[in-house]
């Protein structure tokens, strides 16, 4: 490949072309443009390429969406043919091709999409749920969005939701009175020369003109705005379409105003952050969040952000405690929609779907394809901490924050790289995008951190390693009673540690590592929650006082929360991680589920020993096989 040359070829489609036949112009991704996304990076040119492709597929998923409901929508359908509202999306997209592309790219179209077109195939020899021609229909309240924000005249009958009519990208128009009854499923919305509305037996609701903002029967979608440096940010803050949680449907739920105001004031706050730095492009990241959805509160130290391929531009989350906490999931949420889109384009790794490896960052196995994308997404993540750790007009607890979360994730990516390198079978083009990544990764292990926060993180690593085992792995259990006759014979353990299978048990929470998150970015935070453990979710007294720096009378909390609950992968990981160096802490950090499985077989046995002896016993293994295996 050439330099400048393009790297991959993908059809070009639009709904003025009927469908997508062979010989159209094909889109073409450079690689200037392939290098900037592969080192975790991708400016405001790369970002666009993407988003074009995003287009394409968003209408080529449409078109067979008009094609399946045509062929096979019930007769006694109360829609319109599914081809007139394609008709209409080609007109609006005439007069106005950038709105219209707002409109189809809002994020949670590819949702819906995605789930409709799921239901009408999931079984071919039945026909589809009455449900699923339902949410079919929505393809007509599309359409009219479409012509609302191309400002064209139109008449088209579009479905009722609840109370309701739905335009994607655009707002919620609220039906006078009450719903419609069974026998009225659609309306009719319009746009002539007296305005735009929505029309039905109870009455019509007219639309502001500008949709923007709300009027009476009308909630417009409303934005999240910040501008720094330049560089501005407005994505919209969802709380209105069904469809904007990729794995569920939800209930339009208007946020009250203080809420609003509150998500504002936090994302101007957090945009000033992500548009000062230089590492990660904050016009790249800036162009791929389209939309927000924000969900409720876990807990005080628990921030939730999630992204789906299938959603272009949209991500979901949980209120943040903090600015940078926001600026830091902005940064997370871009790179994997910037990585998601660039593989609807190129093929980094084949295969890779088989939920059997262990990600430093997740409490449950993944496939590669995941430890790819959860790489690409906390390298960026580390970028980001790396260039404020350079800024000026941190406080020292912000400080302290960036530098453990700097090294934090970049332990991680190292980690997952490796496993990418020794278990992912990659194309040509993997292969260049992960040596970029381990470019711009070399460079991040190069920087100096603390020790207090270089030892934090490599033991918040070490904790979520050991929680992972405890609650993912399994011994054979003729193995563990091997061992444990072994034990109680006074012999040395058998030659071979016993394989460990895949459990894919529960997931344990990161308990102690949200609370250095908090101990090292809000001293005075984690003093009050210390004082009332609860609060924390899941979090213990132990947990605590092993986070302060009080290992003693942490180890004392998790001898006593081990003898209680034998099986608690917490506690065995807190117990490892509270006892001084030796055998018996390299055992549990290392060997854990064998620990805990032969210990749980002793007491089964009428042998109560306490959990060091065994773990400092097992560690003596001694036939070339050693103890971290």
């Amino acid at each position: 490949m050439s330099d400048d040359g393009p790297v991959v070829h993908g059809a070009e489609a639009g709904p003025d072309s009927g469908q997508t036949p062979p010989g159209v112009p094909r889109h073409r991704l450079t690689m200037p443009h392939f290098r900037q996304l592969a080192h975790g990076g991708g400016g405001r040119d790369a970002v666009a390429a993407l988003r074009t492709a995003q287009r394409s597929r968003r209408l080529v998923l449409l078109r067979a969406l008009v094609e399946t409901v045509d062929r096979d929508v019930p007769p006694d359908a109360p829609w319109p043919s599914a081809q007139t509202a394609w008709d209409l999306l080609a007109e609006a997209e005439a007069a106005d091709r950038a709105a219209v592309e707002a409109v189809l790219l809002h994020p949670p179209v590819g949702s819906w999409l995605a789930r409709v077109l799921r239901g009408l195939r999931a079984d071919a020899a039945s026909a589809p749920e009455p449900e699923v021609w339902q949410d079919a229909a929505q393809m007509h309240a599309l359409a009219a969005a479409a012509a609302l924000a191309a400002g064209i005249p139109f008449r088209a009958r579009v479905p009722v939701l609840g109370a309701g009519v739905l335009f994607p990208s655009l707002g919620w128009a609220v039906l006078p009175s009450a719903a419609p009854p069974p026998a009225e499923p659609v309306v009719e919305a319009f746009r002539d020369d007296h305005g735009a509305g929505v029309r039905c037996h109870t009455g019509t609701v007219r639309l502001p003109d500008d949709l923007g903002g709300d009027a009476p029967g009308w909630w417009a979608m409303r934005r999240l705005r910040a501008t720094h440096a330049g560089v501005s940010s407005a994505p919209v803050l969802e709380d209105l379409d069904p469809w904007r949680h990729y794995l569920r449907r939800m209930p339009v739920e208007r946020l009250g105003e203080d809420e609003v105001t509150r998500w504002r004031e936090l994302y101007r706050a957090a945009w000033r952050h992500v548009a000062a730095q230089h590492r990660v492009d904050p016009g790249g990241v800036a162009d791929c969040l389209l939309a927000l959805t924000p969900l409720p509160d876990r807990s005080p130290a628990d921030l939730f952000s999630g992204s789906a391929p299938e959603s272009y531009g949209g991500f979901l989350m949980s209120r943040p405690s903090s600015a940078l906490d926001l600026a830091a999931a902005l940064v997370h949420e871009a790179q994997h929609i910037k990585l998601s889109a660039l593989l609807d384009l190129v093929t980094l790794l084949r295969g890779g779907l088989e939920e059997t490896h262990y990600a430093p960052w997740r409490a449950d196995p993944r496939p590669l394809r995941g430890i790819l994308q959860g790489v690409y997404a906390f390298l960026g993540v580390a970028s980001f901490w790396q260039a404020l750790r350079e800024g000026t007009g941190l406080s020292d607890a912000e400080r302290a924050q960036a530098d453990f979360e700097f090294a934090l994730r970049r332990g991680q990516v190292e980690e997952g790289l490796r496993t990418l390198w020794s278990e992912a079978s990659l194309t040509e083009l993997g292969e260049h995008c992960l040596r970029a990544m381990e470019h711009t990764l070399t460079a991040l292990l190069k920087e100096p951190v603390p020790a207090a926060a270089g030892q934090a993180a490599e033991e918040a690593r070490d904790d979520h390693r050991t929680v992972f085992r405890l609650s993912q792995l399994s011994c054979d259990p003729d193995r563990v009673r091997a061992w444990a006759d072994a034990f109680e014979g006074g012999r040395p353990p058998p030659h071979r540690y016993p394989e460990a299978r895949s459990l894919t048990g529960p997931s344990a929470p990161e308990v102690r590592t949200r609370l250095m998150r908090i101990r090292f970015g809000d001293p005075e935070r984690f003093a009050r929650l210390r004082e009332d453990p609860p609060t924390l979710a899941g979090a213990s007294v132990p947990d605590y006082a092993w986070a302060a720096g009080d290992r003693a009378a942490a180890l004392a909390g998790y001898r006593r929360l081990v003898a209680e609950d034998p099986a608690d992968p917490v506690a065995w990981a807190g117990l490892g991680l509270s006892l001084p160096e030796g055998r018996a802490r390299d055992a549990l950090l290392h060997r854990p589920e064998l620990v805990a499985a032969l210990h749980r077989e002793l007491l089964r046995r009428g042998l109560d020993q306490d959990p060091e002896t065994v773990a400092a016993w097992a560690a003596t293994l001694s036939d070339g096989v050693t103890a971290r295996g």
